[in-house]
């Protein structure tokens, strides 16, 4: 499960979300929190490609991922948690500004013809913050 949420934030560095039907389920449950505000829903893979590529890229950006925990229900079925920081460098008004997520991902994994993939995902935005770059 680490090589998932890690593969997700090396590709999501590299502003590939098409590379998400590799890691998520075609039918994937996925739910954004930012703060305790539901910001965004998906329930295919598709459409979460589409509504991540509608943010725009960032100039740059870097996705770091911390501690993760899995539980194992059964053989082909487990939960996690992984906490992680992104920050990203975007243009406002001219001027460069760097953004910081701190993010926790809740996700459900299923085993499916011996690979595993995330079925299901709370992705929680818990605290942002803002500076402009020199």
């Amino acid at each position: 499960m680490k090589a998932l949420v890690d593969f997700y934030a090396t590709e999501s560095d590299k502003n590939n979300q098409d590379c998400y039907v590799e890691i998520f389920r075609p039918d994937i449950k996925l739910d954004v929190y930012f703060g305790d505000k539901l910001g965004m829903q998906a329930r295919d893979v598709q459409d979460m490609i589409r509504q991540y590529k509608a943010f725009g890229a960032a100039k740059v950006s870097f996705h770091m991922n911390g501690q993760q925990n899995v539980d194992f229900v059964d053989e082909t079925h487990a939960t996690g948690t992984c906490y992680a920081l992104a920050t990203l460098v975007t243009e406002q008004d001219g001027k460069d500004v760097l953004t910081t997520h701190a993010v926790r991902y809740y996700d459900k994994y299923v085993k499916i013809d011996g690979r595993w993939w995330i079925a299901e995902r709370e992705q929680h935005f818990e605290w942002s913050t803002n500076q402009a770059l020199g």
